[in-house]
């Protein structure tokens, strides 16, 4: 049992704890403060989602609460909000049992492209705060979450310390102190917008910690996204989406500066996150990608890990707004459509009473009195007809007439003179060659031509203006007698001229591909921490070029020739795994032995023979250099 242990303070990591408790107690090594906390020494000081908690309570006390722990004091709370629910409690489970080398694979983290921090982060603002409250400062979870650069509580841009959360620390405690060796992250360059985008995310990130949000159900979370894709235009109605018009619309939201500082680049292809993040969740995606995600399509976590659905004017039925009508300001709308406004992306709702009086709003509603509100109305109906009738053969005035149906002047006198009524005063001209039809539904006509418009854009990216204007002559003719200056602002914007049938050297271009993938072969694995395979793919995305030499390929015979030579079979890239690796040990001047390449290099037991008789031969080489050395 443990005598004492500290308290944790607010959004303090237990890592943190745990070295407060290891300086406090006056041990000189780690390993007895891990021995004193979990009963023995081989257990390593993970910092962001630690194991063996069941133990550590069972030597704390009853006082202590392990979902207390987990939630408030790990970074369990970021990364299980968006697993599946028998994902996040699994990690959970394995938290608190002894099984915490899965943990990190379990959430995806150690295969995402997305990385951790590699040292703990501070704010400087944050230690002033705690030195003057606590009298000692402490690492807190914001400041380790990956894509947080700006503290949300001071809105000032984090430092860096020198302490490491690298494998070779995980058998030490390292305690924050106000005098720690630390540097200013370098955001010099960004933009205020793009500051801005850096403080939203660390912001939604501080509500991921300290607000336990977990999804209740597979894929609901994927459900939600395609409702707002659907509502903003980026899906169509069953849940196909729009990737060229999604992409585009993303990649103007975001900055590349942003999306590379936040490991998240988009990259137009089927396996690119941003493609995979809208199909059903059958892998995790780093909590960084679904904050982007949350952002672009304008929405929070509340409504995310809301159980109920999306409805931006409440639950129906709804309210009645014709004046004329009986039951006016009743619920018995029980018709409603929702459509997306062409000029904000907001949702547009259509109601239809009995009554025959149709109106629309655009929302979503924010308050009880907005659904009160008529945005335009759309059709009177034969109930409203019949009241402007009956006050106009019992003789009231245009005035009172125009207060009793809340309606202005003009429109009385439209609908008088439409249905014949004879009344005191001046009546607008109709010619009888005009249908009736047409001034009752020339807004819907509009509205209907409009849509067509922006649909033959949305099926046709790559029309311009005059070739989907001979596509649908009529459309285009109406909307230009009607609305030229919609037409205009909604069309293709004029591309580059270009000469006609312009014809592409493709031995010029064979050229310059083949020079651009000579430099990145040269240049291969520089600087990595780890080497990845030659293959055309590869290569094709590195230059940017995958698309054209997939293809293309047979009109690059100088490019395609030169990747059949460099390409690597998977047994020959094992080998420069194993090389790599046995240069890494040397350099570290640690033992070449064939289990540590093996587990280094990532290979398995079933690898080839030749690949195995590789790394037999060059252990060997290695022990007789040694020999003759000594």
């Amino acid at each position: 049992m443990l005598l004492w242990f500290p308290t944790p303070y607010p959004d303090e990591l237990l890592y943190s704890v745990f070295a407060r408790y290891h300086v406090r107690s006056g041990n000189t090594s780690p390993k007895m403060t891990t021995e004193e906390l979990f009963g023995k020494r081989t257990i390593r000081s993970v910092w962001d989602l630690p194991a063996n908690l069941n133990t550590l309570l069972s030597r704390m006390g009853s006082y202590w609460d392990g979902d207390n722990l987990i939630f408030n004091h790990t970074m369990y709370s970021y990364y299980a909000a968006f697993l599946l629910p028998k994902q996040a409690e699994q990690v959970k489970k394995s938290m608190m049992g002894n099984k915490g080398i899965t943990i990190h694979t379990r959430i995806g983290v150690s295969a995402s492209n997305v990385k951790t921090k590699t040292n703990l982060w501070v704010c400087s603002d944050c230690i002033k705060e705690d030195m003057d409250k606590y009298g000692e400062t402490y690492w807190h979870r914001i400041h380790q979450a990956p894509g947080v650069f700006i503290c949300p509580k001071h809105e000032t841009i984090l430092e860096e310390t020198t302490v490491s959360t690298k494998t070779e620390n995980q058998h030490e405690y390292v305690i924050a102190t106000p005098f720690i060796e630390r540097t200013r992250v370098n955001l010099d360059g960004l933009q205020k917008e793009e500051l801005q985008l850096l403080l939203k995310i660390a912001q939604i990130t501080e509500s991921l910690l300290t607000n336990s949000h977990l999804q209740t159900q597979d894929n609901t979370i994927r459900e939600k996204y395609v409702e707002l894709l659907k509502q903003k235009g980026f899906a169509s109605p069953n849940g196909f989406v729009k990737r060229d018009k999604l992409y585009q619309s993303f990649t103007s939201k975001f900055s590349d500066r942003c999306l590379e500082l936040l490991q998240s680049p988009v990259l137009f292809e089927e396996t690119n996150w941003l493609t995979m993040i809208f199909q059903k969740h059958r892998k995790s995606f780093h909590p960084i990608r679904h904050i982007l995600v949350m952002l672009f399509l304008e929405t929070d976590l509340d409504h995310l890990f809301n159980k109920e659905q999306y409805h931006p004017f409440g639950k129906g039925p709804w309210l009645c707004l014709n004046v004329a009508c009986p039951n006016y300001h009743k619920p018995v709308v029980t018709s409603l459509t929702i459509t997306r406004c062409y000029d904000t992306g907001k949702p547009v709702g259509t109601f239809r009473c009995d009554c025959g009086f149709v109106f629309s709003r655009r929302g979503p509603d924010k308050n009880s009195n907005d659904r009160y509100r008529i945005g335009t109305i759309k059709e009177y109906g034969k109930v409203w007809k019949d009241k402007l009738t009956e006050l106009v053969n019992e003789g009231y005035s245009l005035t009172d007439i125009s207060k009793e149906l809340q309606t202005e002047r003009a429109t009385i006198k439209k609908y008088a003179a439409e249905l014949g009524l004879k009344v005191p005063w001046k009546l607008p001209k109709i010619e009888k060659d005009n249908p009736k039809e047409l001034l009752e539904q020339y807004e819907d006509q509009l509205a209907e031509r409009k849509n067509k418009w922006l649909e033959l854009q949305e099926l046709y990216p790559e029309k311009s203006k005059t070739e989907l204007r001979k596509m649908a002559p009529d459309v285009y003719a109406f909307l230009y007698r009607n609305d030229r200056d919609w037409l205009n602002k909604y069309s293709p914007s004029k591309k580059r001229i270009q000469p006609p049938k312009q014809r592409v050297n493709w031995d010029k271009r064979d050229k310059e591909i083949l020079k651009m993938v000579k430099e990145v072969v040269r240049t291969w694995d520089l600087g990595a921490e780890k080497p990845t395979r030659i293959t055309k793919t590869s290569i094709g995305k590195k230059i940017n070029q995958l698309s054209l030499l997939e293809k293309k390929g047979d009109k690059l015979p100088k490019t395609m020739n030169y990747i059949s030579q460099v390409e690597e079979s998977l047994e020959s890239f094992q080998m420069r795994r194993v090389e790599f690796v046995i240069e890494k040990l040397k350099q570290e001047e640690q033992p070449i032995i064939e289990w540590q390449i093996y587990k280094k290099a990532g290979l398995r037991p079933t690898i080839s023979n030749e690949v195995k008789r590789f790394i037999s031969l060059k252990v060997t080489e290695y022990e007789t250099v040694n020999k003759k050395h000594v």
